[in-house]
C-alpha cells in the first residue's frame, strides 16, 4: 500500500498538492509563511534576480521536529524540499533550483551557544557567518576562520 502511495503522490503539478501539503503541515503545526505575505516575499527573494524560483509553499521551523515534520510532509505529498539557511545561493538551490518545491527556510533557527569550559559551540542550522562570529566573539572572546564575499 506505501507503495501505491508513493506512486499517486509523485503524480501532477506541486501547485495541484498545495492543499494537501497546507493540510499536512497545519495538522503537523509547522509554522509557515502565508502565500502573498510579508514574510514570503522576504523569504522567497533569490539572491539571484535571473534565477527567480516560486515555491509552492515556505515551512519557517523554529524546532527540529518543525524541520522532521516539514520534511515527512514534503515525503508523503511527493513534493521535492529543500533547505534554505544562507544569506544567498547563486543558483537560487535554496529555492529549489525550479518551481514548485517545499522550501524550509531556517533562519528562524540561528541560537549560537558556546560553552567556555570545553570551547564547544552549537550553532543552529540557521545561522549566517557574521552572528556567529558575533556570538563566538561576545560569549568567549573566541574567532573563527571567515573571509569576505564582495559583491
Amino acid at each position: 500500500m506505501g507503495l501505491a502511495f508513493g506512486a499517486a503522490a509523485s503524480n501532477g503539478s506541486p501547485l495541484d498538492k498545495r492543499d494537501a501539503l497546507a493540510d499536512c503541515l497545519k495538522a503537523a503545526e509547522v509554522p509557515t509563511d502565508s502565500l502573498g505575505s510579508e514574510n514570503w516575499g522576504l523569504d522567497v527573494a533569490p539572491f539571484n534576480i535571473r534565477l527567480n524560483f516560486t515555491p509552492v509553499a515556505v515551512a519557517v521551523p523554529t524546532t527540529v521536529k518543525h524541520i522532521q515534520d516539514a520534511v515527512a510532509c514534503g515525503a508523503k505529498t511527493g513534493i521535492k524540499t529543500n533547505a534554505k539557511c544562507g544569506g544567498h545561493s547563486y543558483a537560487s538551490f535554496g529555492l529549489g533550483g525550479e518551481d514548485g518545491h517545499l522550501v524550509i527556510e531556517l533562519d528562524r533557527m540561528n541560537n549560537v551557544t558556546l560553552d567556555n569550559s570545553t570551547g564547544i559551540a552549537v550553532v543552529e542550522a540557521g545561522t549566517r557567518l557574521g552572528h556567529l562570529a558575533k556570538q563566538l566573539f561576545d560569549q568567549g572572546k573566541r574567532g573563527v576562520s571567515h573571509g569576505t564575499c564582495p559583491g
